[in-house]
């Protein structure tokens, strides 16, 4: 069984991506309002060696020779950054296979010296600025107490200066939260700060932590791409409010683990489960065994699958 390497799942941004989940359910250093996998267990900043590396390394020599992929990603069911052998990795990765190297991660340790030696080696580093200033961020991203808003800035700020490689940025909004022209305009300052290469105007597509938690219309949100344009240029904003679309990979002979695999990682809707089992021609009583670890909720009229941890 695969217990860390999962995919390649379709990515919004990367393709398909082969993920490699360094972290355990919810240890991260932010509580985020909208996560996808519910809120946060163990706010915690320290660094851990939650599993041995080794163990990593050996799913990763066998995926990467056998799965067609376009970026590895490292990425967690928490923050990535907090796995203390997250170096080990990317060094392994960077010296036994050719593609791209990705990190999603929330940015907060880029703070740390020794978390930007480690991510420097990544052709891509996806971070998150979902407010503007520290009333906003304690509101939407619900930080560990050590982390301030400015620090998180600053932390990116050092990282942008010895970085040779592509900086993304994610700004998940969030209805009544930050999606007016004040808070955008706030972002747009920090953003100039650190000067992404991308930046992609997101919302809630899946079940969020907090049931309150809504999507701006259409509307509002081309409103406030408009407004973010005057920091950064048009060219690099993406706007993204949407599901993906693509083909799921999973191991045909341990079926039910490796879309459990994923399902740690994002919640799928029922359909995208069915198309799984159907295209890779199997029982569709796995659809039962799923539901298991799982439970049933519906965001935004859709059905979807969310592991319980069970």
């Amino acid at each position: 069984m695969a217990n860390h390497v999962f995919g390649p799942v379709p990515s919004r941004r990367l393709g398909r991506s082969l993920g490699v989940n360094v972290v355990p359910l919810k240890y991260c250093n932010f509580n985020c309002i909208y996560c996808q996998l519910g809120r946060t267990r163990h706010v915690i900043n320290n660094l851990r060696m939650f599993y041995p590396p080794e163990d990593i390394i050996k799913e990763l020599e066998i995926a990467t020779r056998t799965r067609n992929y376009d970026y590895l990603t490292f990425i967690g069911d928490g923050e990535p950054t907090l796995y203390a052998g997250l170096g080990k990795l990317i060094q392994w990765a960077r010296n036994n296979q050719d593609k791209p190297l990705a990190i999603l991660t929330n940015g907060a340790k880029l703070i740390d010296e020794g978390i930007r030696t480690w991510l420097s080696e990544l052709d891509v580093v996806k971070v998150s600025t979902d407010a503007g200033n520290e009333k906003t961020f304690r509101l939407i991203n619900r930080p560990h107490r050590e982390i301030t808003f400015d620090r998180f800035v600053e932390g990116i700020e050092r990282f942008r200066e010895v970085f040779s490689g592509q900086i993304w940025t994610e700004i998940m909004l969030v209805q009544g939260v930050n999606d007016n022209e004040d808070e955008i305009e706030r972002i747009g300052d920090a953003l100039s700060r650190y000067r992404p290469d991308r930046v992609y105007m997101m919302v809630p597509t899946r079940p969020p932590a907090e049931s309150w938690v809504k999507p701006p219309t259409s509307d509002v949100l081309m409103n406030l791409a408009r407004v973010l344009s005057r920091y950064v240029n048009s060219s690099r904003i993406f706007i993204i409010d949407y599901i993906e679309r693509g083909e799921f990979h999973i191991d045909r002979d341990d079926p039910v683990n490796s879309l459990l695999s994923i399902l740690k990682i994002q919640p799928m809707t029922i359909d995208q489960i069915m198309d799984v089992i159907k295209r890779n021609n199997l029982d569709m009583s796995i659809l039962d065994e799923i539901r298991n670890s799982t439970k049933e909720v519906v965001f935004n009229g859709i059905k979807y699958l969310v592991y319980s941890g069970v």
